[in-house]
């Protein structure tokens, strides 16, 4: 008897039906009953149309075009073979976040996807900031740029959707505001990773993925090769304080494979998870903490059947999203903010005050030149005292 094809979910990509030699996505994850009965409902209409092709618009003239989901399987299946696992992650991100909003229209051709789709979708967000908009707008239209370049389809459908133009973040921290930052941190491995950043200015994701074979400790610096490095084209070499130099070393010691800062679980740091424990902490700073209900970790251990654990783990999840928008939402009124990124400009002020010239502290920072200290660095301009010291040659 011939296999009846019927929709079947693969982690971590959504819902999708084989036919033949050509697997079809139907819908988009997480594995639930609503994304369940949604793949359905396209997998009917999906057999309908290949039932009775007269009648099916996929038969029209753009019988050649793709399914928006279709483009964006390729794309990621591209993304994720040529491109680094943080860009793969990015644009899955988004994409995810897109293909949620659109849910069954997912089956639409590429063609018929309108720039209004994208529109409303990054509307609705209002929470984001314009620059959170623009690069949710690159994510999902990129797909269909590329798929346009590479002939998968003739033209992309959202090449005019117009981006927010970027904004730059306002870093006003200063070495007493660390100070006071540090002081409401108790755990050794956040305290490690924002000591370390502190005091070399390296980028965040330089931190994140420092490793023992990095780790020149006779040389007083780390050497991150150039397939490691952000651009991948130069050795980004990231010269270490007396300070930092004995948090990694002591790091070193403890792990010497993988990477060297890990959270309290044992695990290294996640980007989302560093803006979770900074908003955290600016809503303990601000007394607000009672605002928010107490959520004890999942414990897996007090399930013995698999299909109860499953369900209990679904529901707290749901809730930890819940307690995170509330953090979230707390954190955004408090007047001052802090990112990881704050600590590689404080780094570049407080050397330029310290009266490094600007290709010393470039060089530090890993720019091949001051153009970039010059542009993204003007935090000085509004230090008066430090100027008025200046002219006057102090």
């Amino acid at each position: 008897m011939a296999h009846q094809p019927k929709p079947f979910f693969r982690t971590g990509r959504g819902w999708y039906v084989q036919l033949g030699k050509q697997q079809i996505k139907l819908a988009p994850g997480p594995e639930t009953s609503q994304t369940e009965k949604v793949a359905w409902n396209a997998f009917h209409t999906l057999m309908a149309e290949r039932a009775n092709p007269s009648s099916s618009p996929s038969n029209s003239a753009n019988s050649a075009t793709l399914s928006v989901a279709e483009v964006f399987d390729k794309f990621l299946d591209w993304c994720q073979k040529h491109r680094s696992v943080r860009t793969y992650e990015w644009s899955k991100g988004h994409i995810q976040a897109f293909c949620d909003y659109l849910k069954s229209s997912l089956m639409m051709s590429a063609a018929d996807l309108r720039p209004f789709h994208v529109v409303e979708w990054v509307d609705g967000k209002s929470t984001w900031g314009a620059n959170q908009k623009r690069g949710a707008i690159v994510a999902v239209t990129r797909p269909f740029n590329w798929a346009a370049k590479l002939g998968y389809i003739s033209a992309s459908p959202v090449r005019a959707v117009e981006k927010p133009t970027a904004t730059k973040r306002d870093s006003n921290v200063t070495p007493a505001d660390f100070d006071k930052l540090l002081s409401f941190v108790k755990d050794e491995p956040f305290r490690d990773l924002l000591l370390f950043a502190f005091e070399v200015g390296c980028r965040p994701q330089e931190a994140r993925r420092i490793e023992a074979r990095h780790v020149k400790l006779e040389q007083f610096r780390i050497e991150i090769p150039p397939l490691e490095a952000k651009g991948k084209k130069r050795w980004r070499v990231v010269y270490m304080s007396d300070r930092a130099l004995e948090i990694v070393t002591r790091l070193v010691a403890l792990r010497p494979t993988g990477p060297l800062f890990l959270n309290i679980d044992g695990e290294p740091w996640k980007a989302q998870a560093i803006v979770c424990r900074f908003q955290r902490l600016l809503v303990k700073m601000s007394g607000a903490e009672e605002k928010l209900p107490r959520l004890p970790r999942f414990n897996h251990r007090k399930y013995s059947d698999p299909v109860e654990c499953k369900a209990a783990k679904a529901t707290h999840q749901r809730k930890l999203v819940d307690l995170r928008k509330k953090r979230a939402a707390l954190a955004r009124q408090n007047k001052q903010r802090y990112a990881m990124y704050d600590l590689r400009h404080l780094f570049a002020t407080r050397k330029l005050k310290e009266g490094h010239d600007p290709i010393t502290v470039a060089t530090l920072l890993g720019h091949k030149d001051t153009s970039m200290l010059a542009r993204h660095y003007q935090e000085l301009t509004k230090e008066f005292d430090h100027l008025r010291k200046a002219v006057n040659g102090g």
